[in-house]
């Protein structure tokens, strides 16, 4: 197996070559035999069968992480070669390519691959069809179930190629002749102009592995994916459909490297059935939807030229001035603001991240009054007095700088009441501490109470000890599960999208928005949630006593439910909760296209002060929310390495690829780093003054299919012979990922 590591910035990718499990899909038996001397009979023997079964004509959803291009999407794709990623990394290599009861001439070989159609084949591309299992065998042929009674007969007209009897004619446990499925019928002379050779599969797959550290969420430190990469790039103009499907069994059936048709092919047969997996469509032209162009597109300017990056609802100006607003706020407080007082509160108030929402009174009548969610535009100074309220009307306010109620912090409450009462098992166990921490109160009360009256006199001596022993450790440690709880808690997980954003036109599609965290909502979030069992709110009361080091403890535990999260803070030597918390919000086609975005935070312009990330999670198909330890002052998107696509260069006639170092040299190039020159200049098609690092690719006659086993021997060629690069293991599917992967994208944001 060949392993490579190339760099990724500042971090790595590790492309490998294949993962075969140790059992493909089939049934096995296990044989023991033991003899004993000079017994008669001298051997017992015993076999077991047992079933390694894997999907065969469906694939659970979550088995597909991620597509390229992305489905639906428009841009320049001239060149890419898409392809798609996978969660588990053995799933390619789960079954065989190889024909049943044929020689086995590919053992590392997937059976999975990725055709490319579209318009230009001059027939449109295919779309998938429902079907059953025995849609796929000939017609006429009997179909039994390994362990099973149940039966069936083939449909497939003599038409039509798919897997065969051999393959499907006896279905392994489980499997019924009725297993829906979905198939596609390829043109016999489209099959052979787009599937790969035989020999081209085993360098069409292959497994990456990469550092999670700036990624979603995850309990990994690094993560595992399996790559499927399709041998057609996508058009340069027009729509195009790929598809992911099955070639188990068709060794035998493939076309050869120019696209010539196997003479294992019955004249009779006009189409070919696949199964087929995933199926998406996406258009090459000139619109904005690569990954680079969305994600430079972000916070477009509105039609007032005005690019917004606070979520905030529109203001309809600027900011007011400190002395207008200050002359009506004065009005205000007299009762004489005028219509323009209003309109600079108003925008004033809307600036600050204030929505104007329908308030139902609690005694039956309607106001409007003021909510902003935890997000907010502008750093909120923390309150002086403890946070801690006997209900929600407690929290809620008059605010001068509105004109109107503000009742965020009271809605915080509630919510955070409200979840709490919603997680049954923390909120049993937070009541059952708050008791015990009541009862040691009472019981330590009583101790002091008894001492006094004693005086010092040498009665109840066993009891009073005892009881001393039992106050010396202090109140109970709050439940690791309730300290887990409100730790997540202070990451807003589980807060509805709706209080983190209260209108829709403060995070309008393709835009991103920075925060600070507001902790005084958070604290009446916190305390909300702390309000389970209370009876009232006193100096003296447990609420008083816990709840400032709760909300402490809570903070501190942030960033520490994910591992890569608490790898972040272990590197940079620090605790959350000793900063403040800022983030963002990103809204994109560019997060549903690429999930696993890595962003990246600095606490300086220049980049150069990492700041760790306490969340980032997805939040819907096309939001993620990013929460980091510090004030971010600059923030960086890049392109995942999972999804990092491969591609060609040049022109039909002459494609090529820019060549990488794969083991270094002594010139100083790195593993992964692109050369930028020929040592040894050599005239080719792809390059006629013989001066760049190119390896010309050989294609089909179409100008589009490659013939892949053909361009990786052009490569390694290349690779050992001009740039004296060593490859131990040969050139497998490892060393051809890295030489087709394309640059990485990384934009920039500065606040």
């Amino acid at each position: 197996m060949s392993t490579y590591t190339a760099s990724q910035l500042d971090k790595q990718v590790v492309f490998i070559q294949n993962d075969i499990p140790p059992l493909r899909d089939g049934v096995y038996t296990l044989r023991a035999t033991h003899t004993v001397p000079n017994q008669d009979p001298g051997s017992f023997s015993a076999a077991s069968s047992f079933v390694v079964q894997g999907e065969r004509f469906a694939l659970a959803a979550t088995e597909i992480d991620a597509v390229f291009p992305p489905n639906l999407a428009n841009g320049e794709f001239d060149g890419v070669l898409p392809h798609v990623t996978l969660t588990r990394c053995t799933l390619p290599w789960e079954r065989g390519l190889d024909t049943p009861h044929s020689a086995h001439t590919y053992p590392q070989s997937p059976w999975l691959a990725v055709l490319v159609c579209d318009n230009s084949d001059q027939q449109p591309a295919p779309l998938p069809i429902a079907a059953t299992a025995k849609d796929l065998v000939p017609v006429g042929t009997a179909i039994t179930v390994t362990g099973s009674s149940a039966t069936g007969q083939g449909t497939l007209p003599a038409s039509k190629l798919s897997y065969g009897a051999a393959l499907l004619s006896v279905l392994g446990y489980g499997e019924t002749p009725d297993d829906a499925c979905s198939v596609i019928d390829l043109p016999v002379d489209l099959f052979n102009q787009v599937a790969p050779a035989a020999a081209d599969l085993a360098y069409l797959a292959h497994v990456r592995e990469v550092d999670t550290l700036h990624g979603p969420d995850t309990d990994a430190d690094r993560a595992r994916s399996a790559v499927v990469v399709a041998n057609r790039t996508a058009p340069s103009n027009g729509a195009a459909r790929a598809y992911l499907v099955s070639l188990e069994g068709m060794a035998d059936y493939l076309p050869s490297a120019s696209g010539q048709a196997s003479p294992l092919i019955d004249s009779r047969v006009k189409q070919v059935r696949l199964l087929v997996y995933r199926s998406w469509t996406f258009t090459a032209n000139n619109l904005d939807q690569t990954l680079s162009q969305l994600l430079s597109n972000l916070n477009a300017p509105g039609p007032d030229g005005v690019r917004v990056t606070t979520p905030c609802l529109p203001a309809g100006g600027p900011p007011p001035s400190a002395a207008r607003l200050a002359a009506a706020m004065a009005a205000q407080a007299s009762g004489q603001a005028s219509a323009d007082d209003a309109a600079v509160l108003m925008r004033n108030a809307l600036l600050m991240g204030y929505v104007p929402m329908n308030h139902h009174l609690r005694h039956g009548g309607k106001t409007v009054s003021f909510y902003r969610g935890p997000l907010s535009p502008l750093p909120v100074p923390a309150a002086s007095a403890a946070a801690y309220y006997n209900s929600p009307d407690a929290a809620n306010a008059y605010n001068p700088y509105t004109g109107l109620f503000d009742v965020s912090y009271g809605a915080a409450w509630q919510l955070g009441q409200l979840m709490a009462l919603q997680s049954a098992g923390m909120a049993n166990q937070l009541y059952a501490w708050k008791r015990s921490v009541t009862q040691q109160q009472a019981m330590a009360a009583e101790q002091q109470l008894l001492a006094q009256r004693l005086q010092g006199a040498p009665l109840f001596q066993g009891f009073m000890s005892q009881r001393a022993a039992l106050l010396r450790d202090g109140p109970p440690p709050l439940p690791d599960e309730v300290a887990d709880w409100f730790s997540n808690l202070a990451t807003l997980q589980g807060i509805p999208f709706s209080y983190l954003v209260p209108d829709e036109r403060m995070l309008p599609p393709e835009s991103i928005r920075f925060f600070w965290l507001d902790s005084n909502w958070m604290d009446a979030l916190i305390d909300g949630a702390f309000s389970i069992g209370r009876a009232g709110v006193s100096p003296q009361s447990i609420e008083a006593r816990h709840a400032p080091s709760l909300r402490a403890q809570a903070r501190m535990g942030m960033g520490l439910r994910a591992a890569n999260r608490r790898r972040a803070l272990h590197a940079a030597g620090i605790r959350a909760g000793q900063a403040p918390v800022t983030g963002c919000l990103i809204r994109s086609q560019a997060i549903a296209g690429w999930p696993k975005l890595r962003i990246l935070g600095f606490a300086d312009a220049k980049m150069q002060q990492a700041l760790p990330a306490l969340r980032i999670a997805r939040l819907s198909d096309d939001t993620v929310l990013c929460l980091f330890n510090g004030e971010l002052v600059s923030l960086c998107l890049r392109e995942p390495p999972e999804q990092q696509h491969h591609g060609v260069e040049g022109m039909p006639d002459a494609l090529y690829t820019t060549l990488r170092a794969v083991s270094g040299g002594p010139d100083g190039q790195a593993p992964g780093q692109q050369y930028t020159s020929n040592p040894k200049p050599f005239v080719s098609p792809c390059d006629p003054g013989g001066k760049f690092a190119r390896a010309c690719l050989s294609v089909r006659a179409d100008g589009r299919t490659l013939d892949v086993a053909g361009s990786a021997g052009v490569i390694s060629l290349r690779l050992t012979r001009d740039f004296s690069q060593k490859l131990p293991s040969g050139f497998t599917s490892a060393e051809y990922a890295l030489e087709m992967t394309k640059g990485v994208v990384e934009v920039e944001y500065l606040r």
